[in-house]
C-alpha cells in the first residue's frame, strides 16, 4: 500500500470517527433537550392544576360564608316563627281558661301558662344554637377553604416550568456527558 493510500486511509477512519462522535453528541443533546421540554411540560401543567383547585377552593370557601349568613339568617326566622307559636299557644289557652271562668293570674292556670312560655322559650333557644352550631360549622370549612386556597397559590408560584425544564435538560446532558468520558476512560484502559 502506497503511502498516499495510508494516509487517505487514516483520514477516512479519522473522519468516520468525527462523523460518529459528532451524532452522538447530537443524540445526546437531543435527548436532553426533549427530557427537559418533557419536565417544562410536566410542571406547567402542574402549575396550571394548582392554580385551578386554589380557585376551586377560594370559591368554596366564599359558598361557606354564605351558608353560614344563609344559615343565621334561617335560624332567626325559625326561631321567631316558635316564638309567635309559643304566643299564639299562650293566648290561645288564656281565651280558652277565660271562656271557662278560671282565673288565670294564680294556680295551676298560671303555672300551664308559665310552662308553655318556658317550653317555647327552650324551643327558641335549641333553634338558634343549632343555626350558631351549622353555622360555625361552615365557618371552620370555609377557613379551610381558604387555607388550600392559599396552600394551592403557594404550589402554584413555586413551579417555574422553564427553570425545571432547563435543569432537567442540563442534568441530562451533564449525565450522558459523564457515561460518555467513564466509557472512553475504560476503553483507553484496555
Amino acid at each position: 500500500m502506497s503511502m498516499f493510500a495510508s494516509i487517505g486511509a487514516f483520514f477516512a477512519v479519522s473522519t468516520s470517527v468525527a462523523v460518529a462522535g459528532t451524532v452522538a453528541v447530537a443524540a445526546m443533546v437531543t435527548s436532553a433537550t426533549m427530557q427537559g421540554i418533557s419536565s417544562a411540560s410536566q410542571a406547567d401543567a402542574q402549575q396550571k392544576s394548582a392554580v385551578y383547585n386554589a380557585q376551586v377552593a377560594s370559591n368554596n370557601a366564599t359558598i361557606d360564608a354564605q351558608n353560614r349568613s344563609s344559615t343565621l339568617q334561617q335560624g332567626e326566622m325559625d326561631a321567631q316563627n316558635a316564638m309567635r307559636k309559643q304566643a299564639s299557644m299562650t293566648g290561645d289557652q288564656r281565651a280558652q281558661m277565660s271562656a271557662n271562668g278560671i282565673d288565670i293570674t294564680q294556680g295551676s292556670a298560671q303555672d300551664m301558662l308559665a310552662s308553655t312560655k318556658f317550653l317555647g322559650g327552650i324551643d327558641v333557644n335549641t333553634i338558634q344554637s343549632n343555626a350558631a352550631r351549622q353555622a360555625w360549622g361552615y365557618s371552620v370549612q370555609g377557613m379551610n377553604d381558604q387555607n388550600a386556597s392559599t396552600m394551592e397559590t403557594w404550589k402554584a408560584n413555586s413551579i417555574n416550568p422553564a427553570a425545571i425544564g432547563a435543569m432537567t435538560a442540563g442534568g441530562s446532558l451533564l449525565g450522558s456527558i459523564g457515561s460518555a468520558a467513564s466509557s472512553v476512560a475504560i476503553a483507553k484502559m484496555k
